[in-house]
């Protein structure tokens, strides 16, 4: 297996054997799964697990790890589901011992829950075992369905069929097992009740026709007290922190010169394969400390050992072999890495150039041949001068371009000497040279600079265009003209000056708002202008995710175990908990419904979600998938075939709602239709489940928002938003733009603004860009729009972006 597959980077190996080999995984996002690679002998085999893996995908549950993917067509095959972190019933039964009493209930309801919602959907798990039942931070959940391939249908007679009647007789191998332990019933006594004794006896019934359904099963234990005692929990803390949480960990204890060199250790892991894309490459520590100074190499020495002792990087670090990143998961997993590569992607092939060249001079003994000339010394120095955001040069590599540099200036001085003659031809010459030289002072400035604001433009637009504007003034060379009339449909950016790691950020609805959390301060800006216009004090415990309510006056803060309403135009403080939090971790999020009666949150990795009333102040929506449409008074129920649109009058059936995404559902202002993001496209539908378009609108990532009129439709995912025009046959894109990275906690935001011709988008580190939904036709002239809409870079501006070159007015 390769360090990637399909779209996911690959962790560790998380089980020992049996016909899948299962690894940690994470997606371009850094959000964590777990990934299979079954074993399929035939075409037959590959068939019936497909068809298994289909029924899987349609289940539903909490309960339940939902199975994400399934690409069983290529090579090798593969299944995705949710990663639950915790141990399993086996490693617990192993280490604590035995369950007893309302515990075994607790255990017995969890899977006969899971066992009913995928055998309601045509699933069949197949391999129930302690193995396959994780005990999480919400509770038991069960794992690996429609990763079993099912037996044939001529298989040998004296086995177990295939089918929900033995799912049911592993349901009750597995309550012995947890009641007794690996060694059963052997002179330990009776430890399951009349009842639940009853209950595994009817499932572990010879006869498959005789035994219970999981239903059946279900609704009894659910008349058993014993089974409403609450959540099973595992019996001490979960510790299986994401890769990403594991790098951070480390980061936080280096100290402060060992964090400074963590990007140049971990980038010159990093290089580009013939595709372009991200791969880990060795390096010895020789390559990590050559032309090093003594302090230098003692923080690489520190933060190789300190990473190699939490299993991210391999080797020992005082010695000599390769020294590679353990997992390339790694790569997405942690989003300061990430962030790193992000910044230095482009140059990486070039300073992995520079650091074999460096090497390659030092050791035979600094010939002169060996030297970097012509264009792969102005790449290199074009890279040291503007490409590189994170590398620090070594002093080995730094020495080795200046004396390229120096040797490319004495040739030049020794043809000037011999071509000098006369006093007026000296003078003339020295003239000229000055001249020349001066010009390719500025084309090389020219270059740097139009290379700097291509890499600020996907960030802060503004400050790129005015890059551009100085490198089309230093020199108008074909790369400062390409930079100068870039098209980008980004107008304006508003940065949270604030913002931090942890930061939270919510954007209001009508985009003139940003709410920010940072460092337990709460504040509240103006976007347009810039203005704070009010700040108090966070809650004391951990806020998951914020929300604005649809009139813009009240932010909602979910904390760990209570949730908070703040209005933020009475001048008051934060009011008090109500309801309850988000206690588990990864990709938060909360927001009001449309007429802002209910409080909405989810953590997706978990399945955690709930619904709060804040009107008649308690639960909504309970153990349900709900959206809900404009005024708060209709709202569409997933449940599989029970899925149901609920209306004030009377609910209604909706089967049409299976298998289709909730969270990627949205009501149209109307009411009266819904946008689903499914795999294959967008599509509209009547309330009926009838569509209201004949092509789907593609690409259909990420989370959907209607504008105000119902006729612009906005999609957006952790880096990209993307608008289409709904009031024609073919939805025509209105705009598609990269934006940021939110994170793998958080996906952009956009908002339509007042009077819809701008949509706001917060993206990644408080970061809200502004883009134009109707741009006027390309400029004339870009240099004298730029200057008359944005101005020239400020004396300040151009010491941060140009500090090798005096400041110039530009306009």
């Amino acid at each position: 297996m390769t360090d990637r597959l399909g779209g996911y980077w690959l962790g560790a190996r998380l089980d020992g054997g049996g016909h899948v080999i299962v690894r940690e995984a994470y997606d371009e996002s850094g959000t964590r799964h777990a990934l299979g690679v079954p074993c399929l002998p035939d075409a037959g085999a590959r068939a019936r697990l497909a068809a298994a893996a289909s029924a899987a995908g349609r289940v539903r549950s909490l309960s339940v790890a939902r199975l994400t993917e399934s690409c069983l067509d290529g090579e090798p095959p593969y299944l995705v589901s949710e990663y639950i972190p915790g141990p399993t019933l086996r490693q617990v039964v192993d280490t604590h011992g035995p369950y007893t009493g309302d515990a075994l209930y607790r255990l017995a309801t969890a899977v006969a829950t899971a066992l009913a919602a995928a055998h309601e959907a045509g699933a069949v798990h197949g391999s129930l075992t302690p193995d396959k039942v994780v005990l999480g931070t919400e509770g038991p959940r069960l794992v690996g369905l429609g990763w079993c391939l099912p037996r044939e249908p001529d298989g040998p007679p004296e086995a177990e069929p295939w089918g929900p009647a033995a799912d049911v007789h592993a349901w009750g191998r597995l309550l012995i097992f947890a009641a007794y332990g690996s060694d059963e019933r052997l002179g330990h006594g009776e430890r399951l009740d009349r009842p639940l004794r009853g209950l595994v006896a009817a499932a572990l019934h010879r006869d498959p026709e005789r035994r219970p359904s999981a239903h059946q099963l279900l609704l009894s234990l659910l008349d058993a007290p014993q089974s409403q005692q609450g959540r099973l929990l595992p019996p001490e803390p979960v510790s299986d922190p994401p890769l990403g949480t594991r790098a951070e960990t480390v980061y936080a204890q280096l100290s402060p010169a060992q964090q400074d060199l963590v990007p140049d250790v971990f980038l010159r892991l990093v290089d580009l394969d013939s595709d372009g894309s991200d791969t880990i490459v060795t390096a010895s520590r020789a390559d990590l400390v050559a032309g090093r100074a003594t302090d230098d190499v003692a923080s690489i020495d520190g933060v190789l050992e300190a990473y190699g002792k939490a299993g991210l990087l391999s080797c020992h670090p005082r010695t000599d072999g390769p020294l590679a990143i353990t997992y390339a998961a790694l790569l997405r997993a942690w989003p300061r890495l990430h962030e790193w590569l992000d910044g230095e992607r482009d140059g990486l092939a070039v300073h992995r150039e520079l650091a074999r060249a460096a090497r390659r001079w030092e050791a035979g003994g600094r010939r002169e041949a060996a030297l970097f000339q012509g264009e792969p010394l102005d790449r290199a120095l074009a890279w040291a001068a503007s490409g590189r955001r994170r590398v620090t040069l070594s002093a080995g590599e730094q020495t080795f371009l200046d004396a390229g540099l120096a040797r490319v200036r004495r040739r030049s001085r020794r043809r000037w000497t011999v071509m000098a003659g006369l006093l007026s031809v000296v003078v003339l010459l020295a003239l000229w040279q000055r001249g020349a030289a001066d010009g390719r002072l500025d084309q090389a400035m020219a270059k740097v600079a139009a290379s700097r604001a291509e890499a600020l433009r996907l960030a802060d637009p503004v400050t790129a265009r005015k890059l551009s504007l100085a490198a089309w003034r230093l020199a108008p060379i074909p790369e400062a003209r390409r930079a100068l009339t870039s098209a980008d449909p980004a107008v304006d950016v508003f940065a949270d000056p604030y913002a931090g790691p942890r930061s939270l950020h919510a954007i209001s609805d009508n985009g003139s708002r940003l709410a920010a959390l940072d460092e337990g301060t709460l504040r509240v800006y103006d976007i347009p202008s810039r203005r704070e216009l009010a700040r108090t004090a966070g809650p004391a415990q951990t806020v998951r995710a914020m929300a604005w309510s649809p009139d813009g006056h009240t932010l909602a803060l979910v904390g760990v175990d209570r949730s908070y309403l703040w209005d933020t135009t009475s001048g008051d403080g934060v009011g008090p908990p109500f309801g309850r939090g988000l206690g588990a971790p990864g990709e938060q999020s909360a927001w009001f419904s449309p007429g802002g009666g209910l409080l909405f949150a989810a953590a997706r990795l978990s399945g955690e979600r709930w619904a709060w009333d804040l009107r008649a102040r308690r639960a909504a929506f309970v153990g349900e998938y709900a959206v809900v449409g404009p005024g708060d008074r209709v709202a569409l129920v997933f449940a599989g075939r029970r899925s149901e649109l609920r209306r004030p009058s009377r609910p209604s059936r909706a089967p049409w709602l299976d298998r289709m995404p909730w969270e990627y559902t949205t009501f149209a202002p109307d009411g009266g239709r819904v946008a689903i993001a499914e795999e294959s496209g967008i599509q509209i539908y009547d309330l009926d489940g009838v569509p209201t378009r004949s092509t789907r609108l593609r690409p259909s990532p990420g989370h959907l928002r209607f504008s105000p009129d119902g006729r612009l439709l906005i999609s957006t995912d952790s880096d990209r938003v993307r608008v289409w025009r709904l009031d024609d046959a073919t939805g025509t894109p209105v705009a598609d733009r990269a934006v940021p990275t939110a994170g793998v906690d958080r996906a952009a935001q956009a908002t339509i603004t007042g009077d819809g011709r701008r949509l706001r988008v917060l993206a990644g580190h408080g970061t809200v860009l502004t883009i134009d939904l109707a741009p006027g036709p390309a400029p004339r002239d870009h240099a004298a729009y730029i200057c008359s809409r944005y101005g020239a870079l400020s004396p300040q501006e151009w010491s941060r972006h140009l500090p090798e070159l005096p400041h110039r007015d530009t306009c």
